[in-house]
């Protein structure tokens, strides 16, 4: 079978063959289907300070599952699945406190999406419902964090909420204050191809980054924002969030910056803000994606603006890298180029 791995000390993304997978005691092997390349994808590839160890990578995936291994119960051969790319112990303090595998003190990786064939924990796995594609099970994973992060700043209904950012993450954002009741959703995007996909998610408006905005914004969501979701992740985004928050208001960090970010810790103060900053999500709201993606009858494969080779994901992650790609793209494993 073919893989995609990455070299910590060259940062060389290469595509090599490898032996088929054999599922072990509570284990799976699964034919990826669809996986979805994440701006993490591009950044901890890029040689900062967040890299990925050397190896296998690609954690937004859904597949069909090709043999079981012993002790593996309520799954079998032909199952259409969705991967938590991070598996929990189930056992450790922070798994009982917080139900959160990445914060999971044993938890197995299983960050295998771009390759052929994967060998995961079965306890990774959720079955998707007859209704989903494997387009859908790929978008589980990122909507999935925006399940998380807007519980915990405690959106719900008569919210008013500042989606800063137009891409997959700040679509997740989107769907899930509205999914809370957020009273009014405005979205601030540079990116008009996107806007329809962006209205369809929930949002009541979409405006430019303009400081003369700023009126614009108060009128459309009827006051300041009580929750403001930073999903750009680039450097000054934290500080545009606090300039735009309410007096005790929220500011989520969704936008995963790797940089350093330079804020006045005193404009904070003064209005008395939070800032948040969620990590992935629980094994139940993981699961409770699944079930609103087939409840909802959303579409979330709207999402994908491109599918590509395996053998394309180098060229692509560079490209990327360069800033030249708007739209989510998810990589099929199966797919030849001419």
């Amino acid at each position: 079978m073919r893989i995609a791995t990455f070299d910590a000390d060259t940062r060389q993304i290469r595509i090599e063959d490898a032996p088929m997978p054999v599922a072990g005691s509570g284990e799976i092997v699964i034919r990826v289907h669809r996986c979805g390349i994440c701006g993490s994808d591009v950044s901890m590839t890029s040689g900062g300070a967040f890299n990925l160890k050397t190896g296998q990578f690609g954690h937004e995936y859904s597949g069909e599952i090709v043999e079981t291994g012993p002790n593996v119960e309520n799954l079998r051969a032909g199952d259409r699945v969705t991967i938590m790319p991070v598996v929990p112990c189930g056992a450790c303090e922070y798994c009982h406190q917080l139900g959160n595998p990445m914060l999971c003190y044993n938890s197995q990786g299983a960050m295998h999406g771009f390759s052929e064939y994967a060998v995961v924990p079965a306890s990774g796995a959720v079955r998707l419902l007859e209704s989903l594609s494997f387009a859908d099970g790929a978008l589980v994973e990122p909507m999935a964090c925006g399940l998380h992060a807007m519980q915990l700043a405690s959106c719900g209904p008569g919210k008013r909420v500042l989606v800063l950012g137009g891409g997959a993450i700040a679509l997740s954002a989107i769907y899930w204050a509205r999914q809370a009741g957020a009273h009014r959703i405005v979205v601030l995007s540079r990116s008009a191809h996107r806007s329809e996909m962006i209205m369809a998610m929930g949002a009541d408006a979409i405006f430019s980054f303009d400081p003369d905005d700023q009126d614009r914004i108060t009128e459309s969501l009827g006051g300041v924002p009580d929750i403001v979701a930073e999903c750009v992740g680039k450097e000054g985004m934290l500080d545009v969030a606090l300039s735009h928050v309410r007096p005790a208001g929220s500011i989520v960090s969704m936008g995963m910056c790797m940089h350093r970010e330079t804020i006045i810790p005193a404009q904070a103060t003064f209005k008395e803000a939070r800032m948040i900053f969620p990590l992935g999500y629980t094994t139940d709201e993981f699961i409770a994606t699944v079930r609103a993606f087939d409840a909802d009858k959303l579409r979330p494969d709207r999402m994908v603006g491109r599918v590509i080779a395996l053998d394309q994901l180098p060229a692509t992650l560079d490209v990327m890298r360069a800033g030249q790609v708007g739209t989510k793209i998810h990589v099929d494993p199966a797919m030849r180029l001419p």
